[in-house]
């Protein structure tokens, strides 16, 4: 980059004494200072190709040169100089294809008139004049602590350096754009979230590490369809029937009542958990229900487990046309059969009473 354009000390030249003629000597001196400009200019344009401080007008007086120049001379005994632009200046062509120097912008959404003038401290190819403002252009990032446009990389993507990386806490490393330790990217890649456990205090979502968690009530927590296990380190999905795949009781406990996580190895060697029914309780409709015996109380039929039995008046009884028998719904032995030739003199009695009334 150019410097901004200083007063150079003079330079003391030695100069031999020749014997020439007043207009002679006036001509040679018009005629070196041609020159010299020349000399000046190519190696300005040489040495600055983007940024030019002295604006081509030759000058013996600073009033001569335009506003916020001065007339730069390489020492005394030349009368005319080169006018060149004063520090934190330089120097712009208009359309009219006249120099002036316009002011080097000195930090982002400077006014400006020109690129240069945002380029010149901002960044040559990353920053731009849009709108009488200095800006970055599409693609680049402004970097506060540098003061200057650099190139954006997301989190995640390649980077040459860490000023490319879009986002505070984060650096290039090994040519990839990383969060500084404690840290993690957001969901757009552009910004670093400190990492919230749960339990952890947290205002956004985006900022819970755990896997299956939220941020609710400004704290880390389980989403609505997971559960904290044991150890409040993980988050187990809920179980909805009996038969779903668990870890821990705790899956299973939370919609099916009377419910455990029974682990098993089976054969091919792969443990596995599955919501089962605890001790005292049993299926029904993939729901666990108590067991009720023969004679016990109970609240619904599904409570019932013996064989031929169902939930009478709040007891187990045996269902229509059984009788108990040890402890047994049975159809057999004699007062069952007894019991059946009743029904069946019945049923004739009825039919007979049916067949008289129709005669």
């Amino acid at each position: 980059m150019c410097a901004v354009g200083q007063r150079r000390r003079t330079r003391s030249r030695r100069t031999t004494t020749t014997t020439t003629t007043p207009g002679s000597l006036r001509w040679t001196a018009v005629g070196f200072a041609a020159v010299l400009l020349l000399l000046t200019i190519l190696g300005s344009v040489v040495q600055c190709q983007t940024f030019i401080r002295r604006t081509a007008n030759v000058c013996r007086t600073d009033e001569e040169c335009p506003v916020q120049a001065y007339c730069e001379r390489y020492n005394s005994v030349h009368e005319y100089g080169v006018c060149s632009c004063m520090a934190g200046y330089f120097a712009v062509t208009d359309s009219n294809n006249t120099r002036r120097c316009l002011r080097a912008a000195t930090d982002i959404g400077d006014y400006c008139l020109h690129n240069d003038q945002c380029q010149y401290t901002l960044s040559t190819g990353n920053s731009e004049c849009r709108d009488n403002s200095c800006q970055c252009v599409d693609g680049a990032h402004y970097v506060e602590r540098e003061k200057r446009c650099y190139k954006t990389s997301f989190l995640g993507e390649y980077c040459r350096l860490t000023n490319n990386c879009i986002g505070n806490d984060t650096y290039c490393r090994d040519g990839i754009c990383v969060c500084t330790p404690g840290k993690h990217p957001n969901t757009d890649r552009n910004r670093c979230l400190h990492d919230a456990k749960l339990g952890d205090q947290c205002f956004r979502d985006e900022e819970c590490v755990t896997d299956n968690s939220r941020c609710a009530q400004e704290l880390c927590t389980c989403r609505v369809s997971h559960v904290l296990n044991e150890l409040r380190n993980r988050c187990l999905p809920i179980a909805n029937k009996i038969y779903d795949l668990c870890e821990e009781n705790i899956q299973c406990l939370y919609n099916i009542p009377h419910s455990q996580c029974r682990i098993t190895t089976g054969a091919d060697g792969i443990t596995a958990g599955r919501c089962t029914c605890a001790s005292r309780f049993h299926e029904a409709a993939f729901k666990c229900v108590s067991s009720v015996h023969l004679n016990g109380i109970c609240e619904v039929p599904d409570n019932c487990i013996d064989r031929d039995t169902t939930c009478i008046h709040g007891r187990c009884r045996c269902i229509d046309h059984l009788i108990e028998v040890d402890g047994i719904c049975s159809g057999s032995g004699p007062f069952a059969k007894h019991h059946r030739d009743g029904v069946i003199l019945a049923l004739a009695s009825v039919l007979l009473s049916s067949w008289r009334g129709f005669s």
